[in-house]
């Protein structure tokens, strides 16, 4: 038996809070996620000020000669 019109629309708003609910966890999550990227990298600046110490590598990565040197080899 085919749905009604008003049955439609019941499932779609229904849909639409189940979305909305969804997105603000979603942001939610995300703004979590921004502080602890930058509550971590706070933690390691003051890590390097108070123990002179390098945490971050300088150095720029070398996977592109990595995948040279493998396919060299074949």
């Amino acid at each position: 038996m085919p749905k009604s019109p008003e049955q439609k629309i019941m499932e779609l708003e229904a849909k639409v809070k189940l979305l909305e609910k969804q997105k603000a966890l979603l942001e939610k999550q995300a703004y979590v996620a921004d502080k602890k990227a930058i509550i971590f990298d706070m933690m390691i600046n003051l890590a390097e000020q108070e123990y002179q110490i390098d945490i971050r590598k300088n150095s720029p990565p070398e996977l592109s000669n990595l995948s040279e040197k493998n396919k060299r080899k074949l």
